[in-house]
């Protein structure tokens, strides 16, 4: 009789082991699944969606462009671009304006 009784208790805790594993596990797939949801729904901030025009359209390569901030340049850009093709053209700054410090009034875009 006392054997039995051993026997169940010792059932009963494996069983209550393995029942609490394998809602721990769940538990880490469920947040897993959490993470990876959350990180294919993120929204780009603006900075983040002018660098990426910036980048397709290709106009931070372009001659002139080196040291401008990529909002002026996107600004300057869509406001001379006119017919231009992407990946022509180049960016003028003003004389006496530091590239790093120049606003969209001090830039041009001239089209090749």
């Amino acid at each position: 009789m006392i054997g039995v009784v051993i026997v169940g208790v010792i059932l009963f805790l494996v069983v209550t082991i393995v029942l609490s594993r394998m809602g721990s596990n769940r538990k880490k797939e469920a947040i897993a699944d959490l993470e990876r949801e959350l990180a294919s729904l993120h929204t780009p901030d603006i900075i983040e969606l002018v660098n990426d025009e910036v980048r397709d359209a290709g106009i931070g390569d372009l001659p002139g462009a080196a040291g401008i901030d990529k909002v002026v340049l996107l600004k300057v850009w869509k406001r001379d671009r006119g017919d231009c093709e992407n990946g022509t053209g180049r960016f003028l700054v003003a004389e006496a304006v530091d590239p790093a410090l120049a606003t969209e009034a001090d830039v041009t875009f001239d089209c090749e």
